[in-house]
Formats: C-alpha cells, sequence, structure tokens
C-alpha cells in the first residue's frame, strides 16, 4: 500500500526510536546502508529523508532532490548483502518531497553494508559485537562444542567489522573495495556455517 502524505505527517510527528529514523536528503550512500543493515538486523523500520534532526520543526523539514537521493539509494543498495525487502517511495507533502524507506527484517540472515553489521538499538545505529550477533541468532546452540564454534564465528566476524572501519579511516574509499568484497564474502560464509551449525 502506497504511503500517502497523512502516512509521513503522522510519522514526521513521531520521535525517533527503533524502528524510526530521520535523515537529511544528501545522507551519503554509506550511512544510508548501515542505517538499512540496523533495520534488517532488528526487526525492520522507517527511513524519512528530508528531516534535519538538529532543528526544531517546521525548520527541520527541509525535503530532499529527487534524483540525488534515487543515486544514493541505488549506490547504498549495492553495498548491502543479503539484500532485504526494502521499499523506496518519494511523497510530496506541502510542497516538499519526502523519501520513504521502509525495510523489512531479514529472519535467518545477518545483512551487512560493506562488510559491516549494524544493529538498531533504541535510537542509534550500534555496530556489531560478539555479545550482539550471538543474541541475534534464531536458535542458541545447545551442544557446548557447536556453541563454542559459533561464538569463534561471531568474533571473527565483529573483529573484522573493526578492522574495515579503521581501514576505511585511514585509506580512500576505492584503495578499500578489494578488502570489502572480500569481507563481504567472509561474512556470507558466516551465516552459512552459523546455519549449518545450528540445524
Amino acid at each position: 500500500m502506497p504511503t500517502t502524505s497523512d502516512d509521513v505527517q503522522r510519522l514526521l510527528a513521531e520521535p525517533e526510536g527503533q524502528h524510526l529514523e530521520f535523515k537529511i536528503g544528501n545522507a551519503e550512500p554509506r550511512v544510508i546502508a548501515q542505517n538499512i543493515t540496523a533495520f534488517a538486523n532488528s526487526g525492520g523500520g522507517t527511513i524519512v529523508f528530508g528531516v534535519r534532526e538538529d532543528k526544531p520543526a517546521p525548520d527541520r523539514l527541509i525535503g530532499i532532490d529527487e534524483a540525488r537521493f534515487t543515486r544514493a539509494m541505488r549506490r547504498a543498495m549495492q553495498m548491502v548483502t543479503p539484500a532485504p525487502s526494502v521499499t523506496t517511495e518519494v511523497v510530496n507533502v506541502d510542497d516538499k518531497s519526502f523519501g520513504v524507506v521502509k525495510v523489512e527484517p531479514l529472519p535467518g540472515s545477518f545483512v551487512q553494508a560493506a562488510g559491516q553489521a549494524f544493529f538498531r538499538e533504541g535510537e542509534r545505529n550500534s555496530r556489531a559485537t560478539t555479545e550482539r550477533i550471538m543474541r541475534s541468532l534464531p536458535v542458541q546452540p545447545k551442544d557446548p562444542e557447536v556453541l563454542k564454534e559459533v561464538q569463534g564465528l561471531a568474533e571473527a566476524f565483529a573483529s573484522q567489522a573493526s578492522v574495515i572501519q579503521e581501514l576505511r579511516e585511514a585509506q580512500g574509499w576505492k584503495a578499500q573495495i578489494p578488502l570489502i568484497l572480500i569481507n563481504g564474502i567472509i561474512g556470507a560464509i558466516f551465516g552459512v556455517l552459523v546455519t549449518m551449525l545450528l540445524t
């Protein structure tokens, strides 16, 4: 069912929280991808673009440039693996356009953005830790040996995310592409191994 201007106005009246995030219209694709993974890994949610978080209403409602928003979303989705179900709409409210992105949860998968995974914790996104990864598993291993193996995999994945962040801060984006691809593959393997160990 399409999002209406009334739906957007209702969202704009709510505070940010576990299932709602506001972003300015020119958010970087990397930031968008991180938000998508956080919601997909934490029960789903909605991101409304075209809102300045640092201003009170009505000054915070700035709208988006639709073409720029569409390009940023396309680039963001290229970073996200495996891809959750995401609905993207542009809705006009009072002569301004807002981007509305609805992210569905992806049960049984561990969604990442360029080799990193995020979770939604209240109104913030947090990078995956070993403990958070373990809590997100659909089934907790009963066998101590399997539990130890899964914890080792979760720890390896969480530490790779930290390494990627350090490299991102130290280097240019293009120099990191091969590493991100490798780590994306590692993350996919992690998901398969955990699934095999738990079944």
